[in-house]
Parts: structure tokens; C-alpha cells; sequence
């Protein structure tokens, strides 16, 4: 085992071509006297349930291979998603300190300990192990799901409030339809209001970030296609389709799609769709 689990090893960090160079380190979980680390097991049961689901699923999304552990090559993939960046050893040193059985990886059982120390040692302010990325993670998780909440109100009401307008559109394999000036009108006002649900948005994500973000988290959060679903329903093709879906409801009884799936469906997000999204956000956030 490399001297990075050594609990006898004191953290060394020295700059290198400016950069910071970590060598070994303390385990701050592990390398507690016993009767400290057996109160930290102990208090795995006061954990609510609610924040235990969220850390299995931090960990299942840190596990990129799934295999059940996370090493310093996902640590690093996932650090460097969330903007980031660690400095040379810094990703080794910090799974080395929360790596109890040596194996150069954690395990659940290794993670949910080190979040509940973290938890619970408020001098560390959350930096035992990795505990202050998994909390980035979950704290963009957060505010994704805001974001993701406002939007798929507004189109599902929008939409149900709308719907009887739309009630003759032509089956979309249909060439050739003139389409109703109407339709064009709602649609309008759909992107009217839409511009005022994503400065709503925007105000809800920067009070978040005067809270407990910073700008580089945002950054994060606004790279991924978290809005590229909703703005592109700003497009008029893309808004009919959605309308069509509430009509199939009304003629067939048949539920639509579930809206918070329809409002965000991941994907991969291309250097050209995303270039796409970053042009109207600006435009939004002055407005």
C-alpha cells in the first residue's frame, strides 16, 4: 500500500512550478483514536433517511464504472464536472484519507462514514476526504431540481390551460397544413411567458449563489442542458409538438408523458447545442 494510507504520515504540501504538490496525509476518519471512529459508526444511525438516499445517490453517480468503489480517476472525472480542478496528488491524498481497507478506492460503507464525520467535525468545514465535492454535487443536484420544478410548471400549465385552441391541429405526418393564426398568437404569448418563468428562474438560481454558490458552480450547472429542453420549446415546432401531446390526452384519456420528463430529458449536449443555450440565457437574464 502506497504511503498515502499511512496514518502516521503528516499532510506535506509544497509548491512545484506553482503548482501545489500533496504527499500522504493524515486520515482525518480513520486515523481518529478508536473510540472517536466507533462514535462516528454510532452515529450513522441518527443519519434521517432522507440524506442517506441522497449520498447512495452521490455515490452512484461518483461510481462511474460501477463497480461498486470510487477511484481517483472517477473522483477526478467528477471533480472536474463540477469545475473543480485538483491540484497533482490532491485526489489521491483525499481517498487515501478515508480508505480504510487499503485498496486504494472507497467503498459505500467508507463513504457514508466519511460524510457523517464531516458532518459531524465542524472544524474540518466539510473537507474529510472528498465529503466537500460530494456536497457540491448534491447542492447542484439542489438546484437543478428547482430549476427543473419551475420550468415543467409553467409548460404543463400553460399547456392545459391552452389545449382546447389546439384541439384540430393535423396529425403531424400531415403536409401541407396551413396553420391557424391563432395557434401562432398562443404560441407567442407561450414565449412571452416563458421569458418571464426563466428570469423568475434566474432570480431563485442568484439568490442561491449569494447563499452558498460560487461563480464557478453556476458556471457548471449552466454548461449542462438543465435549460436546453425548456428554451427549446421557445421554438415553434418544438412548442406544437408539446401542445399535440395535451390534445392526444383530451381526445384519448390517455395521461401525457410525465411533464417533469418531458421537461427534461437528458442527453448528450453538443458544443453546438450548447453554444445554442448559452446565446439565449444572456438574453433572458437581462431582460
Amino acid at each position: 500500500r502506497s504511503h498515502f494510507g499511512s496514518s502516521h504520515l503528516k499532510p506535506i504540501a509544497f509548491q512545484r512550478h506553482g503548482r501545489h504538490i500533496f504527499i500522504g496525509g493524515p486520515c482525518p476518519l480513520f486515523a481518529m483514536a478508536s473510540t472517536k471512529r466507533s462514535s462516528v459508526i454510532a452515529a450513522k444511525g441518527d443519519v434521517p433517511e432522507s440524506l442517506r438516499s441522497k449520498w447512495r445517490a452521490a455515490f452512484a453517480s461518483f461510481d462511474l464504472k460501477g463497480t461498486g468503489v470510487i477511484d481517483s480517476e472517477e473522483l477526478t472525472s467528477v471533480m472536474r464536472s463540477l469545475k473543480m480542478i485538483p491540484h497533482d496528488g490532491e485526489v489521491e491524498a483525499m481517498i487515501a484519507a478515508v480508505d480504510h481497507d487499503g485498496d486504494q478506492a472507497v467503498n459505500f460503507e467508507e463513504f457514508e462514514l466519511m460524510m457523517v464525520a464531516a458532518g459531524r467535525d465542524k472544524s474540518s468545514a466539510g473537507k474529510v476526504g472528498f465529503a466537500h465535492v460530494v456536497d457540491r454535487h448534491i447542492k447542484m443536484g439542489d438546484v437543478a431540481r428547482l430549476i427543473t420544478s419551475e420550468c415543467t410548471s409553467f409548460v404543463d400549465r400553460f399547456c392545459r390551460e391552452h389545449v382546447s385552441e389546439y384541439m384540430d391541429l393535423p396529425h403531424p405526418e400531415e403536409r401541407g397544413i396551413e396553420h391557424k393564426p391563432a395557434w401562432f398568437d398562443t404560441y407567442k404569448r407561450f414565449t412571452e411567458e416563458a421569458e418571464l418563468t426563466m428570469q423568475t428562474v434566474m432570480v431563485l438560481w442568484g439568490v442561491a449563489a449569494q447563499k452558498s454558490f460560487d461563480e464557478d458552480f453556476l458556471e457548471a450547472i449552466q454548461e449542462g442542458n438543465l435549460l436546453d429542453d425548456f428554451l427549446k420549446l421557445t421554438e415553434y415546432e418544438t412548442f406544437i409538438s408539446r401542445m399535440r401531446s395535451y390534445v392526444h390526452e383530451q381526445q384519448t384519456g390517455m395521461p401525457v408523458l410525465d411533464p417533469a420528463a418531458m421537461a427534461h430529458i437528458p442527453r448528450p449536449m453538443t458544443p453546438h447545442t450548447r453554444a445554442k443555450t448559452q446565446q439565449r440565457l444572456p438574453g433572458n437574464d437581462q431582460g
